[in-house]
């Protein structure tokens, strides 16, 4: 049988693992958004350097077909803004899903740590009830011994 400091303990014991999963969850979170901008970044980078070949091929087919040139520049200008755009739509998905998932990681803490709560509360409140009896046990037996005394004293 557990006393109620140990399972006041217990309760605090499982409070502070509920706190530490909470921050654990929120620093996987967090690093997975971490790589999810750095990935987007290097992405944006190799886009970018995509970007600049695709100019300088551009500017030599311009050179050599006037005529030609135009057409093939705005082609791959609206190839390079595409996949810019969809990187940048695929960025947001995931941000979001993140966001989400963060979100409903909170909520279940929430719900976790309201019903340790509500399981503490009703311990503390077996605990009060317990220590009253206790007590009320303890004045009972403290008033019988002086009744006790005061009728050995009579005698």
């Amino acid at each position: 049988m557990m006393t109620n400091d140990s399972k006041l303990d217990d309760l605090k014991n499982k409070a502070a693992e509920l706190g530490n999963e909470l921050t654990s969850k929120a620093k996987e979170a967090y690093l997975e958004g971490e790589k999810v901008i750095d990935d987007l970044k290097h992405k944006a980078s190799e886009v970018k350097l995509e970007g600049e070949k695709t100019l300088d091929h551009l500017k030599k087919d311009v050179e050599a077909k006037q005529a030609n040139g135009k057409v093939v520049v705005e082609e791959k200008i609206d190839t390079v803004k595409d996949k810019a755009a969809d990187l940048q739509n695929k960025a947001h998905e995931k941000l979001e899903q993140l966001k989400t998932e963060a979100s409903h990681k909170l909520d279940e803490a929430k719900l976790k740590a309201h019903e340790l709560k509500h399981e503490a509360s009703v311990k503390l409140d077996e605990i009060k009830v317990q220590a009253t009896e206790k007590i009320d046990e303890l004045k009972k037996k403290a008033t019988e011994t002086i009744n006790s005394f005061k009728s050995n004293d009579k005698d």
